[in-house]
C-alpha cells in the first residue's frame, strides 16, 4: 500500500492544500518546480554529453585498446579469456523477431566469445522446433548456442522474463561448469529482451570494460537503450512517451550522483548471479529488483557502469491504430508493477545487510520516489500552477499572497480571454508576462524541453523513405498534447498498477505485441498474442 498510499497523497495534495495547508502546498509546490527546473536542465546536458560519448565509443578500437592496457600489466588476461554468455527469454515470439535478435549477435566483432542461450517456455507448442531450427542456423557463429526449456507451473514461480531466466542460468551452470569443468570467473550474462538489436561492438566494449574494471565482480553493465527499432510506424502520440524514455534512460547514465538501475538489456558477472542465486523466480519487474538483491546481499560495491553505445528495442505495434494504444497501455502498467520493489526495498533496508546505512536510504529512497511520481507528478506539473489558484479564487481556498503574485514580468504572449469573449479584439495580446512564482519556474522550464525534443528526434536515426518529410515534421504537433499524453499512458498505468497491488492482485504478463509497419524495409518482428498468465496473487508486497 506504500506506493499507492505516497501517490495518492501528492497528486490529492492539490486539492486540500489551498484550505488545510495552504502555506506548506505553496513552499511544496516551489520546491517541486525547482527541482524539477534544475533536473530538466541537468537532463538536457545529459542528453548533449550522452549523444557525443556514443558517438566516441562507436569509434574506439577496442581490442586495440585492451592491448595496450594489458602492456605491462603481468595479470592481465588475454583478451580472447572472457566470455559472454546471452540469454534470450522469449515466449510464442516469431522465428523472423528472434532471428533478427540473432542476427545482430552474430554481427559482434567477438562473436566468437559469445554464448547463446535461447530461453524457451515448456509450455508452448512450438518451443522445440523454434529452438532447433534456430541453434541449427546459428550455433557456428558463436562459441556455444543452446535452448533450455522452462517448465511451467513450478511452486512459488511467476511466469515471466525473471523466472525463465534464473531456469537457463541453472541450466546452462550445469550444462558449462559443473559437466564441462569451464570457469564461471571468465563469464559475464547478459539479460536479453527478444527484440533488442545490439550494436556490432557492443560485446567488444563490454569485454574491454569486464577486463579491464576494478570490480568487475560487482558491476552492472547498462548500454543506452532507445526504441527505435520501429519508432516511426508507431501511433504519433506514442512516440513522445517511447522517445523520451531513451532520453531520460541515457541522461540518467551521464546524471552525477544520480541512483543508476539496470534496465530491460544488461550484462553482469555469472559470479555475482550465481552468489545471490539468480533472480527471484516469483518477481515480475527483475531488471531492478535484482539489482536490488545484490546490494542488499553483498554490499556497497555493487554498481552500474555506463556502456555508451546505442541498444534498439521494438515499441509495442499491433494491427490497429487503437488496439495498438491499448497495448501500450497495458505494457506501460506492467513496467509500474515495479512498485512492488518499493516495500521490498524498504523491508530490506530495515534487516540484516552488508548495506551501509546512506547506501540503503539512496536505493529505498530512489524507488519509492521513482514510483510516487510516476502516477503524482502529472498532477503536479499540469495542475500544480493553477488548481489551488482557482480553489482561491472561487472556493475559498487560503494560498498565500507571495504565491498568488505576478511578480516576473517576462517576455511571451499572454492572451486576454475575457476581452475576446467579449467581442472586444483591439488587444487581445499582450507581448509580456506577468508570472506568479511556480509560473516563473515553469516558463524556464520549456527551453530545456525544447532541447529535449531535438534530442529525441535525432536519437531516432535517419528518417525511413517512406515516413515523407511533411509526415516527420508533423509529428512535432503532438508535443502540445503532452500533458494529455502523458495522462492516459503514464499516471494512468501506474495508478492502475499501484491500485492492483495494493489489493493484493496479481498481474497478467502479456507479453507485448511489437512489430514494424508493412512499409518498413526493417526485417519484421511478427506481433504475438501469448501471454505469460501470472499465478495468483504476488505474496508478502512482492
Amino acid at each position: 500500500m506504500i506506493p499507492l498510499a505516497g501517490s495518492l497523497f501528492i497528486a490529492s495534495s492539490l486539492f486540500w492544500g489551498p484550505f488545510l495547508a495552504p502555506q506548506v502546498l505553496a513552499i511544496g509546490i516551489v520546491a517541486f518546480f525547482g527541482y524539477w527546473l534544475v533536473r530538466s536542465y541537468s537532463v538536457a546536458i545529459a542528453c548533449w554529453v550522452g549523444m557525443r560519448r556514443m558517438g566516441k565509443w562507436e569509434k574506439r578500437a577496442w581490442r586495440t585498446e585492451y592491448g595496450a592496457w594489458a602492456t605491462g600489466r603481468v595479470a592481465a588476461q588475454p583478451w580472447n579469456w572472457a566470455r559472454h554468455m546471452v540469454i534470450i527469454p522469449n515466449y510464442k515470439e516469431s522465428e523472423a523477431g528472434l532471428s533478427r535478435t540473432l542476427d545482430s549477435l552474430a554481427r559482434q566483432e567477438n562473436a566468437q566469445q559469445l554464448v547463446i542461450v535461447m530461453a524457451m517456455e515448456e509450455r508452448e507448442g512450438e518451443a522445440h522446433g523454434k529452438a532447433a531450427k534456430l541453434v541449427m542456423r546459428y550455433r557456428t557463429h558463436f562459441a556455444d548456442m543452446f535452448a533450455t526449456f522452462h517448465p511451467y507451473g513450478l511452486p512459488n514461480e511467476t511466469a515471466g522474463k525473471g523466472s525463465n531466466e534464473a531456469w537457463a542460468a541453472r541450466e546452462a551452470r550445469v550444462r558449462i561448469i559443473e559437466h564441462a569443468g569451464d570457469e564461471i570467473e571468465r563469464y559475464t550474462i547478459t539479460s536479453c529482451d527478444a527484440d533488442a538489436v545490439f550494436h556490432p561492438r557492443h560485446f567488444a566494449a563490454l569485454n574491454f570494460l569486464f577486463l579491464t574494471g576494478d570490480k568487475p565482480y560487482r558491476t552492472f553493465w547498462q548500454p543506452t537503450i532507445f526504441n527505435t527499432n520501429n519508432i516511426w510506424d508507431i501511433p504519433a502520440p506514442l512516440r513522445i512517451p517511447d522517445g523520451l524514455s531513451g532520453i531520460n534512460r541515457m541522461s540518467n547514465l551521464v546524471l552525477w550522483g544520480s541512483v543508476r538501475f539496470p534496465t530491460s538489456c544488461y550484462s553482469v558477472s555469472w559470479k555475482l548471479l550465481d552468489e545471490i542465486d539468480y533472480w527471484d523466480e516469483e518477481v515480475i519487474p527483475e531488471d531492478w529488483h535484482v539489482f536490488l538483491k545484490a546490494n542488499f546481499m553483498l554490499g556497497d560495491d555493487v554498481n552500474v557502469k555506463a556502456l555508451f553505445l546505442p541498444l534498439g528495442n521494438d515499441c509495442v505495434l499491433t494491427d490497429g491504430w487503437f488496439k495498438t494504444l491499448r497495448a501500450h497501455y497495458f505494457q506501460s502498467v506492467r513496467h509500474a508493477w515495479g512498485a512492488s520493489d518499493s516495500p521490498y526495498a524498504i523491508r530490506a533496508s530495515l534487516g540484516p545487510t552488508p548495506l551501509g546505512k546512506r547506501r540503503r536510504i539512496a536505493l529505498a529512497g530512489a524507488v519509492t520516489k521513482v514510483h510516487m511520481l510516476w502516477m503524482s507528478q502529472w498532477y503536479l506539473i499540469t495542475l500544480g500552477s493553477h488548481l489551488p489558484v482557482t480553489l482561491s479564487d472561487y472556493f475559498g481556498g487560503q494560498m498565500p499572497e507571495w504565491w498568488l503574485t505576478g511578480r516576473f514580468r517576462l517576455p511571451g504572449p499572454s492572451w486576454h480571454l475575457s476581452s475576446i469573449v467579449g467581442g472586444d479584439f483591439s488587444d487581445p495580446v499582450d507581448w509580456w508576462l506577468n508570472l506568479a512564482i511556480a509560473n516563473m519556474l515553469i516558463y524556464f522550464c520549456l527551453f530545456p524541453l525544447i532541447a529535449m525534443i531535438i534530442f529525441e528526434y535525432r536519437s531516432r536515426g535517419p528518417r525511413p523513405s517512406y515516413v515523407s518529410l511533411p509526415a516527420a515534421v508533423a509529428g512535432f504537433l503532438m508535443w502540445p498534447l503532452m500533458a494529455f499524453i502523458t495522462f492516459f499512458f503514464a499516471s494512468m498505468p501506474a495508478l492502475h498498477a499501484q491500485l492492483k497491488l495494493a489489493r493484493g492482485k496479481g498481474l497478467i504478463y502479456r507479453v507485448a505485441e511489437k512489430g514494424v509497419s508493412k512499409k518498413s524495409a526493417v526485417p519484421v518482428h511478427v506481433a504475438t498474442d501469448g501471454e505469460f498468465d501470472a499465478l495468483g496473487a504476488m505474496g508478502g508486497g512482492q
